[in-house]
């Protein structure tokens, strides 16, 4: 696919785009700035009504960049790659030759928190920010946002240009190409654009893409030299100096010594004869025995030392249980009599399947119920190995396949603990995570 400036097809639409953007207010963001040597994106929200999301209506919940190489035509280059830094993506991905920076959600997990509340989402309008893309969440070397600014300086200096996009707002969709957009359908998609989702959100979208590099706005060139500055003479002042040399009266005690040897008369040496006797002595405890011989002791039999503990049997007497069957009624908090209305149905749905590769069809998962029903919910995600991956105690959070980093395709098990008014659930299941 050919991709020409934002800029140049912004003029062609211009009076076409103009008209119906007036009539009323609409999502509107705007990328400003695309450093690839600082490693920044700045975004301006102009406008963040009807944007989505579970920061509407009037603010973003969330943005996602993508970037792509374009070759020395200014086409884009939908093809897999292999990074010199040991990152590899596949041609055969639904979006070939793409690569994404971290999500800023909302949840507590999210690697923004680390930075403060200017880059913690919900984002407003006349909010303008520049979002880092080096490795935000501090993630190992096989990690795609570890080395996403190694990516993306390696296209730079094989001489590609590069296009960056908000590549989703607030879990939307992105822009597909089939409307003029930058997100090409790869060979999971079968090369169709889909058509199950929607649209993107931001209409005027030909701003939120910006290209870098020979097909767009210049990368500035990082340039080293040696600086030489003139400065003042020196002024060297001198000094006539004098030996001083100050004595002092010390008195010192000297004290002698002189070794002296005195006539002792000789040592008298008295010699014991001694036998050993062996005596044979047999000791049985059955507790802790501290035994202190102070004395000398003669054995001539055998002694027995046994020690016994007093054991006490406790008995537990059995009575009648009985068993009460109980029927649940609502109260009217204000009359005190029980309530005429029933008590209501809460169904609840839990998909076994998402798949959040950034494409904008089931890129989160959580269960789908009206959170007005519980008033204890409790829902916990587990791997293979038992360890706890994520949990949620409020029935519309969703799970976008991560905690504090992005967990690999597998089946995870998830259990659900939630009680309201005559209804209470305790679930058990699993969901698989593909990408």
């Amino acid at each position: 696919m050919r991709h020409q400036s934002p800029r140049r097809v912004l003029r062609g639409l211009l009076l076409l785009l103009y008209f119906p953007f007036s009539l009323h207010a609409q999502c509107d963001l705007e990328i400003l700035d695309v450093d690839l040597i600082g490693g920044y994106v700045t975004v301006a929200f102009n406008n963040t009504t009807s944007c989505g999301g579970t920061g509407g209506p009037d603010g973003v919940s969330e943005i996602q960049f993508g970037f792509q190489a374009l070759d020395s035509a200014c086409d884009a280059m939908n093809v897999g790659w292999d990074f010199p830094s040991g990152l590899s993506i596949s041609d055969d991905s639904n979006h070939p030759g793409w690569i994404y920076s971290a999500t800023t959600t909302e949840q507590s997990s999210n690697w923004t928190n680390s930075y403060g509340d200017e880059l913690d989402p919900p984002y407003y309008a006349g909010d303008t920010i520049a979002f880092p893309l080096d490795n935000v969440y501090q993630q190992t070397s096989g990690s795609m946002y570890f080395q996403l600014l190694d990516c993306l300086q390696y296209w730079v200096s094989e001489g590609y240009s590069v296009q960056a996009v908000i590549w989703q707002i607030s879990y939307g969709p992105t822009m597909y190409a089939d409307n003029g957009g930058w997100a090409e359908v790869g060979g999971l998609g079968g090369g169709i654009t889909p058509d199950c989702c929607g649209i993107y959100d931001d209409d005027n979208f030909l701003d939120n893409w910006q290209v870098v590099g020979p097909c767009g706005d210049p990368i500035p060139e990082v340039v080293y030299d040696t600086v030489y500055v003139d400065l003042p003479a020196d002024t060297i002042y001198l000094l006539e100096t004098d030996t001083v040399v100050e004595y002092d009266t010390v008195l010192v005690n000297w004290y002698f010594y002189d070794t002296v040897y005195v006539e002792l008369p000789p040592d008298t040496v008295v010699i014991y004869e001694y036998d050993t006797i062996p005596v044979a002595i047999n000791w049985y405890f059955y507790d802790t025995t501290y035994i202190y011989i102070t004395d000398t002791v003669l054995i001539t039999e055998q002694v027995y030392v046994t020690q016994y503990d007093t054991v006490y049997w406790t008995v537990y007497e059995s009575d009648t249980i009985y068993t009460y069957e109980y029927d649940m009624v609502g109260v009217d908090c204000d009359t005190g009599l029980p309530c005429v209305e029933p008590i209501p149905d809460c169904p609840i749905y839990i998909p076994n399947s998402f798949s959040p590769d950034n494409d904008g069809i089931n890129d989160a998962w959580g269960a789908s119920t009206d959170a007005s029903c519980w008033q204890s919910w409790s829902l916990f995600v587990y791997s293979r190995s038992g360890e706890l991956i994520w949990v949620s105690d409020n029935p519309d959070d969703v799970w976008t396949g991560g905690n504090e980093y992005y967990v690999p395709d597998d089946i995870y098990v998830y259990r659900l603990e939630c009680f309201g008014v005559g209804n209470g659930y305790i679930v058990h299941g699993h969901v698989t995570l593909f990408r």
